[in-house]
């Protein structure tokens, strides 16, 4: 099946040419909305072409006339694929057409629609990625035991990293497929032991140690707010989070606080677990669409502290989009 998709990439997939220049910074976004695309996306489209970024859109669904129409003005380049091999498939035939465009940016950010970004105006995301030391940053670093990636909803890559051979024989040599955890086994994890081997330093903007040192310094006020909005599947620990948030001060009482979150904190992701404190703390920028139950946790969870005037109202476009999907999985 792959030898037949690689043809068709060959003789050439539908392509938009849009309004935006190419310069030395490009935006890989990979897209897959068949019913159309959603505001939103049109919202991170404008955010990377006011950070300096020429979008690249790679479709994973054909793209209607209305759709092509409002995407021209916002893009460098757009292309339609089949929906083979999901955001890995899409990103490998995107890098694919770069190379054979002789397109070779000073930097690469690439990212997929399966998050909203950038949650609020302003956002300094890709700033601070072009800052960082690293030469393939991601938001989130996972690791266990010997495994270590980066989550794959965004990378910002430098330059040289593309023509380095540990990075191009990794995209040249991936096997599509379009069961989703042999993407994730080949495509997140493969990618980031082919960093690995390759002497690539790869590094997330929000480490485990931040984010630890953000619950271990937190205060009584600002622990009651993270535990009165925890995002878990778990009832138990909900119940617990509930009781804590609601028992009277007493000298004990952050310590059994800060107690109860490392072992939550020992099986599930800060940022989702506790929207209140990655996002309103640490300004983590994305929240996560899928209809898996802990993200939906994490959306009902980030709505209600927008609700309560804890966190800022997302953009319009994010929170409407936000509240539907909750509405819709509810």
């Amino acid at each position: 099946m792959q030898r037949l998709h690689d043809r068709k990439l060959a003789r050439g997939f539908p392509t938009l040419d849009g309004d935006q220049p190419l310069g030395p910074k490009v935006a890989l976004i990979l897209c897959w909305q068949p019913q159309g695309l959603a505001p939103s996306f049109h919202d991170t489209l404008r955010h990377l072409v006011d950070s300096g970024y020429a979008p690249f859109v790679v479709s994973n669904a054909p793209l209607s006339a209305a759709d092509r129409q409002t995407l021209k003005p916002l893009i460098w380049r757009a292309v339609e694929r089949p929906n083979f091999g999901y955001d890995f498939g899409g990103y490998r035939d995107g890098l694919i057409l770069l190379r054979h465009w002789a397109v070779h940016p000073d930097r690469l950010v690439i990212l997929n629609d399966s998050i909203w970004f950038p949650l609020w105006p302003g956002d300094l995301t890709l700033q601070r990625a072009e800052a960082s030391a690293f030469d393939v940053v991601g938001t989130i670093l996972r690791q266990r035991d010997d495994i270590m990636f980066l989550e794959s909803y965004f990378f910002s890559i430098r330059g040289p990293v593309l023509d380095h051979p540990g990075f191009r024989a990794f995209w040249d040599g991936l096997r599509l497929t379009s069961n989703k955890y042999k993407v994730i086994r080949r495509g997140e994890r493969g990618f980031g032991l082919a960093l690995r081997q390759a002497g690539i330093a790869m590094g997330p903007l929000f480490s485990s140690d931040q984010l630890s040192r953000l619950f271990e310094t937190a205060d009584e006020p600002d622990l009651r707010q993270y535990l009165a909005r925890i995002a878990t599947v778990d009832p138990d620990e909900l119940a617990e989070a509930a009781a804590l948030a609601a028992a009277p001060s007493s000298p004990d009482w952050v310590q059994n606080a800060r107690g109860f979150v490392v072992r939550v904190l020992k099986r599930a992701q800060p940022y989702s677990t506790f929207p209140v404190a990655a996002a309103g703390r640490l300004g983590y920028p994305m929240l996560k669409k899928s209809a898996e139950p802990v993200n939906v946790h994490w959306r009902a969870s980030f709505l209600k502290a927008v609700d309560d005037g804890i966190l800022p109202a997302p953009l319009p476009s994010v929170l409407a989009e936000a509240r539907e999907r909750t509405r819709d999985a509810g």
